[in-house]
This record gives structure tokens, sequence and C-alpha cells, in this order.
């Protein structure tokens, strides 16, 4: 019996500006909130803006773990398949 690998599908409320967006990655394994952003943006030092959303390095824009889905390499590739990843 073979295990199927679990993969993290995050969504990133994106604050850049005035301006909000929703952006998805996928990651291999389970990070805190703070992981994710860092890993996803590039941060080089925690700056919170308030709880759980993150100044970028020029604490100009802002970025927060909007959702977390864990999901099967099953589902991953066909959500690659789709386009929607």
């Amino acid at each position: 019996m073979s295990s199927e690998k679990k993969k993290y599908l995050v969504k990133f409320n994106c604050i850049i500006g005035e301006y909000e967006h929703i952006t998805s990655y996928v990651f291999d394994k389970q990070m805190s909130e703070y992981q994710y952003c860092k890993k996803f943006w590039g941060l080089s030092k925690k700056n919170e803006l308030k709880t759980n959303v993150f100044w970028d390095d020029f604490m100009q824009n802002a970025i927060e773990d909007y959702s977390e889905t864990e999901i099967k390499t099953n589902e991953y590739n066909k959500l690659q398949e789709l386009g929607v990843i």
C-alpha cells in the first residue's frame, strides 16, 4: 500500500498599495502562516502589520495567508492540467 504525498494549496491575499488580490501557490510541506509568506514573497525578516499579516522588506506592501487546503498529488496534477496553478 503506497501512501500518497500530500501538498498544500495556499491562497495569499496580497496588498499592493491600495490594490488587493488573491493568488495561489502549492507547497510540498505544511508550514506556519509566516513560513508560507516568507517562502512565497522571499521575506528576509518577520515584520507583522497585524496578526498573520506581514510587511514586505520595504514596509510598502503586505501579504497574508488567506487559506490553506491539503491536496493529494492526483488533485495537484489535475489542477496543473486545467491551468489553475
